[in-house]
């Protein structure tokens, strides 16, 4: 009788646990979804949710909560002053997380569905947000440790110094809002409007007609950010505007009560969107080449190509409104097929995918692919392909539906050959030796080097990884195949 009664018990616990798992699976319609992926990756689909959701859970610090973005990393270190190795007692990059990783890592969550797993990550930052930082102000670092707790247990700056960007801190509030339209719950909110409102108080850009344009990089070590444009992160913070703009407009008393009470409005948000948009057609758009420059210094406008100011712009912006500022989005996807689509070899195989820039931007004779840029780059063919249908052109639509189903079976033939636990990813299709150095761009961000050469886990490449498989746009709603309780 005791047995019967076990097993009745365990039959109902996995259907619960099958009912939820079947009904997360679907954050995204199902339908819309699987027109992007091979035969082999429908099936495998949630195995591969399954599979995404255990390696982030292994990357979880148990005392701080945030995400380790690296891990089984090299102990030596280059000393840029002394050219030379130093090694350490462990990992340089173990027990690492940065910002922006920790916010890919809660976006994969919820196309996991484990909303609750994506909830207590951005709850970590919240808090920290709120902790008043070096200068009296709020804000979040780019990176943190993961194995140490601070004062009154706050967070302990990383490997990124006392760095605090936009870029990372945008995302933070991009993934609170997918959560929060996800969901259906309100109490990121505040956290979302107050980011927004810091963002508003960091130096901006001024237009040659003295009018304000976009937000700077923001502060911290290295050159003055607060003279450093870029792209990227002002993509990141027109997309977390518009979404924002698109809650606002919900007819919901919570809702405007909230942002009544946080002296916020869609004023406030217009008025950001189109110094952003002026910014980026006036200063950073080339005409010539038909595409976005990386950013602007001290020293101008930085010409340098980089794959990340086509794939966010599109999904950020949308090719429609990109058209109205006068970018052919077309033109721009054949760019970075023209500029970046390189192959490049792991073991003994081939595999194609997008590099972070071109020769020029590198000045290297080597090429490599970009694991976590080709996930957002499949992203931007998705947008593409639904922008294509919207228009007609069921030709162009199909072209970019097979593109983006063959990169991603491309990934999976590196995760397959790659080898990792839970078939996670590596930043990069190179895979340094302990004292070997490739860089992303001419001299920026060495890729992590593995201990005794071996592969090290990218956390921001297996979470794009996951939302290209699930055709998510983190950085828009898609209400119209994306199951947002927020909008029902």
């Amino acid at each position: 009788m005791k047995n019967k009664f076990l097993k009745n018990i365990l039959y109902i616990l996995l259907f619960i646990l099958f009912s939820s798992s079947v009904h997360a699976g679907d954050l995204v319609n199902k339908k819309y979804r699987e027109q992007f992926l091979s035969p082999e990756a429908v099936s495998n689909y949630y195995k591969m949710q399954v599979k995404v959701s255990n390696y982030f859970s292994r990357q979880t610090s148990a005392g701080t909560g945030l995400i380790e973005s690296f891990k089984g990393s090299s102990i030596n270190s280059y000393d840029m002053f002394t050219n030379t190795f130093i090694p350490g007692a462990r990992g340089s990059l173990d027990s690492q997380s940065f910002t922006y990783d920790g916010a890919i890592a809660a976006l994969s969550y919820l196309v996991c569905g484990q909303p609750k797993k994506a909830h207590d990550i951005l709850n970590v930052y919240r808090h920290e947000f709120y902790r008043l930082k070096y200068d009296d102000s709020f804000g979040l670092f780019n990176s943190y440790r993961t194995d140490k707790k601070g004062f009154q247990g706050g967070l302990v700056i990383g490997v990124d110094g006392d760095r605090m960007h936009v870029g990372p801190t945008a995302w933070v509030a991009i993934a609170a809002l997918q959560y929060t339209a996800a969901t259906g719950k309100l109490d990121f909110l505040p956290f979302i409007i107050d980011v927004c409102k810091w963002i508003e108080n960091i130096p901006h850009y001024t237009l040659k007609d003295g009018q304000r344009g976009a937000v700077s990089m923001g502060s911290g070590w290295g050159p003055n950010w607060a003279k450093t444009y870029s792209t990227e992160n002002i993509v990141g913070h027109y997309a977390l505007l518009k979404m924002l703009k698109q809650i606002y407009d919900v007819k919901d008393d919570k809702i405007k009560k909230i942002f009544s009470r946080r002296g916020y409005s869609a004023v406030d948000m217009n008025k950001e969107m189109r110094a952003i948009e002026r910014w980026l057609m006036e200063v950073v758009y080339d005409k010539n080449k038909k595409t976005f420059n990386v950013g602007v210094n001290e020293k101008g406008v930085d010409k340098v190509d980089a794959l990340d100011t086509i794939s966010w712009t599109i999904p950020a912006l949308g090719p429609k409104r990109l058209a109205e500022l006068g970018v052919d989005p077309f033109l721009l996807m054949q760019f970075a097929d023209k500029h970046y689509l390189i192959e490049d070899v792991i073991g003994k195989e081939k595999v194609r995918g997008y590099d972070f820039t071109n020769y020029e931007g590198r000045r290297k004779n080597y090429k490599m692919v970009w694991f976590e840029g080709t996930g957002f780059h499949i992203v931007a063919m998705q947008v593409m392909a639904k922008y294509s249908h919207e228009k007609g052109n069921a030709k162009r639509a199909d072209y970019f539906r097979q593109k983006a189903i063959y990169f991603l079976n491309e990934m999976d033939k590196a995760s397959a050959l790659c080898g990792m636990v839970d078939g996670a990813l590596p930043y990069t299709s190179k895979k340094p030796g302990e004292k070997q150095i490739f860089t992303s761009f001419r001299d920026e961000w060495e890729i992590p080097r593995g201990k005794k050469g071996q592969w090290v886990s990218s956390a921001s490449s297996t979470g794009w990884y996951m939302l290209a498989a699930s055709a998510f746009n983190p950085l828009g709603f898609d209400r119209r195949n994306v199951n947002y309780k927020l909008f029902k």
